[in-house]
């Protein structure tokens, strides 16, 4: 277990690389991130200007089980679709850009957004697939207590697993989500998931950096009463720490998301990427 997470950090120096390169890939996180707040704000903003939306939210609020209501879960799920597809229509244009790369190209923001255009119908359905599966869990996960939490969230491991590839292949292959997936879990069995310990590396490493911002943001809340100006000083870096962390986390998982595809379909090691590496993440492991 420590040789795969160590060959998970590994995979993130190499993404680095690769970034170092492209530097504006990491507008893409920063563009969704806007996006999904310019969205929200927009319609928080006809909330509040509407009396009777005012109404049916404060209503539902104020009920003692609100995730009883299908106002609650309604609202739910246009959240969850819209939030999903932003994320990955820009996903996909940061996908875009690390491909062009690894095939000896020089990628800009335009190649990548033009890309997502082009892809625009299979990000909408991928996007509203998502959405429902995530809905639909969040819906069991409200309703189970105990093991069954952990049953729901087994189901959404295995979604996430088994839909690991799926984005580069709508990128690439413009194929509908529903071959997509199919083409996804072949890839993902042919790895026996041990590509998928490069992802989980990233999310550790992102987590690491969380924690070490942690203290800064207790120490913010402990000062801020006596001390407004270093309290939010120490808030304002704590939370900007978490924020880079989570930027260049997001990016460098598209990276290598992007690197594995292309030596799964392709079998030819990326630019920046060790071939020998490469080629043990892709053995089945010895039983």
């Amino acid at each position: 277990m420590i040789e795969k997470f160590e060959r998970a950090f590994t995979f993130a120096k190499a993404s680095w690389k690769v970034l170092m390169l492209d530097k504006e890939m990491l507008l893409f996180p920063i563009m969704s991130a806007a996006s999904l707040v310019a969205i929200v704000g927009s319609g928080a903003w006809v909330v509040y200007l509407s009396p009777t939306l005012q109404g049916l939210a404060q209503s539902t609020l104020d009920q003692a089980q609100p995730d009883q209501s299908p106002w609650f879960w309604g609202t739910a799920f246009v959240l969850f679709f819209v939030s999903y597809f932003v994320m990955i229509f820009f996903n996909a244009g940061l996908l875009t850009c690390a491909l062009i790369r690894f095939g000896g190209g020089n990628p800009t923001i335009k190649d990548g957004l033009s890309s997502a255009l082009r892809r625009l119908p299979h990000i909408l359905v991928w996007a509203l697939i998502t959405a429902t599966v995530g809905w639909l869990l969040q819906i069991l996960e409200s309703r189970m207590r105990g093991l069954g939490n952990v049953f729901v969230d087994l189901l959404g491991a295995g979604w996430a697993v088994a839909t690991y590839f799926v984005m580069p292949i709508l990128v690439v292959d413009g194929v509908g989500p529903v071959a997509a997936v199919k083409r996804s879990v072949g890839a993902i069995r042919k790895t026996w998931g041990e590509a998928l310990v490069g992802y989980v590396g990233l999310g550790v490493l992102n987590l690491g950096t969380s924690l070490l911002a942690l203290p800064l943001l207790f120490w913010g809340v402990s000062e801020f009463d006596d001390n407004p100006a270093l309290g939010g000083g120490l808030l304002a870096v704590g939370i900007t720490i978490m924020l880079v962390s989570a930027l260049f986390v997001t990016t460098l998982s598209a990276i290598l998301r992007a690197a594995l595809f292309v030596y799964a379909r392709d079998g030819e090691v990326p630019d920046s990427f060790d071939g020998k590496l490469f080629r043990s993440a892709f053995q089945p492991d010895e039983v």
